[in-house]
């Protein structure tokens, strides 16, 4: 803590006392401030260990999912770990619950894939490159661009239902981490998952 000192050792008790009472806003302020940088540590290392997680490395949209925020109202301060909103809905099933089942294009072996494994240029081709067509009642995803000779080598994916694998359990991380940072801080915490 930084706080302007004063205090001599050889003080009374009342002498001491008096010095608290004297200095109590500027302690409560450092206090608040050192817990506010150890939750702010914790984001940061909730974000790293997120992004080793990921199989194939992140994509930058994932590299700036997490991120620390608090909010002052008098003397209370609440310090919030938040998965941004948009990387929130991407990313709710594998950093959450695992067990929502979606419909996805599943790549064949035909389909050029990005370090991800996901298909290259699929949002950015949908209207110009690739085209949906109905097979025996199944979705496939045609690359147009490829000669129709090969009708099979044109198929690039399948649409089907699939689970995604949890692969970080944010709530939990975040809870022990920032337990762990502020363990040697007296005091009342609460923790809440929103």
């Amino acid at each position: 803590m930084n706080i302007s000192t004063g205090f001599n050792p050889n003080y009374t008790p009342a002498d001491a006392i008096k010095w608290v009472n004297n200095k109590q806003t500027e302690i409560v302020i450092n206090v608040q401030s050192e817990i506010t940088k150890k939750i702010r540590s914790v984001a940061y290392n909730l974000q790293d260990k997120l992004n080793k997680e990921i199989k194939g490395g992140p994509v930058p949209f994932t590299k700036r999912a997490i991120f620390f925020n608090f909010i002052q109202r008098g003397e209370r301060r609440k310090n919030q770990i938040i998965v941004r909103g948009d990387q929130a809905s991407y990313l709710k099933n594998v950093i959450t619950d695992a067990s929502k089942i979606y419909d996805k294009f599943i790549p064949t072996s035909n389909a050029k894939l990005s370090k991800q494994g996901n298909i290259t240029g699929l949002h950015a081709g949908m209207d110009k490159k690739y085209k949906v067509a109905n097979v025996n009642g199944k979705k496939m995803l045609i690359d147009t661009t490829k000669n129709k000779k090969n009708r099979d080598k044109r198929i690039i994916g399948v649409k089907e239902k699939k689970t995604r694998q949890m692969i970080f359990d944010f709530f939990n991380e975040a809870e022990s981490e920032a337990r762990l940072a502020i363990s040697n801080m007296n005091g009342t915490y609460y923790f809440s998952k929103q």
